[in-house]
């Protein structure tokens, strides 16, 4: 197995050099779930053409599984970065008091704090997210004007959420495009829409992976697992970080340093500072540690990690049934749904994705 990883990586790396050498770099296309809806990775000018509804069909529902927008970090991703905070502090104290060369030493880490040092609560929706759930709701609307041309009633548009405010908050910016113009509360004429939520002991549809208890000891069981595989790929790096700039940096500091690019960058737009520290395809490679956590445990890895959405699926395919039904019955406007909106989390969308089938290339046996 670790043959398999070594050879893996060296592959990884000379392929990711090889087709960066002429192009422009941009981080925030390699952040994994922390991406913003904006970063749009692979995809360039006209390289992506859009479905059209062929002649003599027209939409009649639309079903939407989400993922909340960009949110702040959680208070135990904020206690890792004070933590950093306080080694990185104890590493330049060392370097100084050891007389050792500082022109290694990036500029920004003198005097660095954490972005959220002082906060005490975390993991809300940003005024970024805000605004990307609010435009996504104006771009549906502009691309299916006749669903969403009838007055407002909950059981012609549902939305739902799950019972985490950042999700619900989602659903509400999403809402107020989605309905923007269409109501007459203050000067952008807004309406009040309703946003249902569920029990989190009890949501099977949005939070089924907190509901399926073999999932949870499954999850448990597996994330030192994950963490094995990962270390060679930390540890490569780490010692690549030591050598570059004379910092004694542990394994624990490269993951907080890559989870602090990954905050920066999506939610401040900074790119120089932890960003900074890896290369291209130093950062290829963190991607695809993330991307590996994801695939084991919440992915194509295992059946039960997309398996337990099957009752999500369900009640999709029963909107649309009901809706062709309404349709083929000639049922008067408003008297059926057609829209059922969902905000959830990464954790809802990635294992869907997978019970869709969606982004499953050749299989492979690495993972068996």
């Amino acid at each position: 197995m670790a043959m398999a990883i070594a050879t893996f990586l060296v592959l990884l790396l000379s392929v990711f050099e090889h087709s960066a050498a002429g192009e422009s770099f941009d981080v925030r296309q390699h952040l994994s779930t922390v991406s913003r809806y904006g970063a749009v990775k692979d995809i360039a000018g006209h390289a992506f053409l859009p479905s059209n509804v062929p002649d003599g069909c027209s939409p009649i529902h639309l079903n939407l599984v989400a993922r909340h927008g960009t949110r702040s970090p959680t208070k135990k991703r904020m206690r890792e970065l004070d933590n950093l905070a306080t080694h990185l502090e104890s590493l330049l104290k060392d370097v100084k008091e050891q007389n050792l060369s500082l022109k290694k030493v990036p500029s920004w880490l003198w005097g660095w704090t954490s972005p959220s040092k002082g906060k005490l609560k975390g993991g809300e929706l940003t005024d970024a997210g805000e605004d990307e759930l609010y435009h996504l709701g104006i771009r549906i609307r502009e691309r299916f004007p006749d669903l969403f041309n009838e007055e407002y009633h909950p059981d012609v548009f549902t939305i739902k959420a799950t019972q985490v405010p950042r999700a619900s908050a989602s659903a509400v910016a999403f809402g107020m495009g989605l309905f923007s113009g269409r109501g007459s509360l203050g000067p952008g004429h807004q309406r009040a829409f309703a946003v249902i939520s569920e029990s989190r002991a009890s949501d099977i549809l949005l939070r089924f992976f907190d509901c399926c208890k073999n999932y949870k000891d499954f999850r448990k069981s597996q994330e030192p697992a994950v963490d094995k595989l990962k270390e060679p790929v930390i540890d490569e790096i780490t010692a690549a970080l030591k050598k570059r700039y004379r910092l004694n940096f542990t394994r624990q500091d490269t993951s907080s340093l890559w989870f602090l690019c990954k905050q920066e960058a999506s939610l401040l737009d900074i790119t120089d500072q932890a960003c900074g520290l890896f290369s291209p395809s130093e950062v290829a490679l963190l991607e695809w540690t993330d991307d590996l956590e994801l695939f084991i445990l919440k992915g194509y890895g295992k059946s039960l990690n997309y398996k337990m959405g099957v009752p999500l699926l369900k009640d999709v395919f029963d909107s649309m049934e009901q809706a062709i039904e309404a349709k083929e019955g000639n049922y008067a406007p408003g008297s059926y749904e057609k829209a059922r909106l969902r905000f959830a989390h990464a954790e809802t969308v990635v294992p869907f994705s997978c019970l869709l089938g969606l982004f499953l290339e050749q299989s492979g046996e690495f993972f068996c």
